[in-house]
């Protein structure tokens, strides 16, 4: 999205530079032809036509240097491992441990609904707004404690398959 309307900006500035400075190198006079009705436009609004564009040219490729634009593949990323667990103590416990109260909520109605459930559903068993249920679900889908999937017009919202695994005891 955002990298669809720093091209737009470039293609617009850069055709307004163009003409701006087609105008101002052939002073209003294409064709041979004098400025029409007697109109006097002075060249130093042509060059400003010509020179503002580019400024906002080099601005956009400036902020697209220092800001790249963040793929999906690094946000999809998944934990490269499982985290380890000491004393036979579960996953989904020391997980809980260090979730704020909101999280935490969030968590303990998806293993109660049996790992899966909407996001809207979600919502209304926490008793959580919706953004707020939507920034606490993106947090959680980022540490890799839960993934989201489109389903219609919501999210199917999956608790990561390492939590739910119960480790062996020998």
């Amino acid at each position: 999205m955002r990298f669809r309307t720093l091209i737009l900006v470039l293609v617009i500035s850069l055709i307004i530079s163009v003409i701006g400075l087609l105008v101002f190198v052939f002073e209003g006079r294409f064709g041979g032809r004098g400025r029409p009705m007697g109109v006097e436009v002075p060249r130093s609004l042509w060059l400003v036509l010509f020179v503002v564009p580019l400024v906002i040219v080099v601005a956009v490729f400036g902020y697209a240097l220092v800001f790249p634009e963040l793929s999906k593949d690094k946000l999809e990323e998944k934990p490269s491992s499982v985290p380890t667990v000491e004393d036979g103590e579960p996953a989904l416990d020391a997980v809980l441990r260090v979730l704020n109260n909101d999280e935490r909520k969030v968590i303990e109605t998806l293993v109660a609904e049996g790992g899966t459930m909407l996001q809207k559903d979600i919502r209304w068993k926490t008793g959580l707004s919706r953004v707020k249920t939507h920034r606490i679900l993106f947090r959680l889908a980022k540490r890799g404690i839960v993934s989201a999937e489109k389903y219609y017009n919501t999210n199917k919202i999956t608790l990561a398959n390492w939590l739910t695994k119960e480790k062996k005891k020998p």
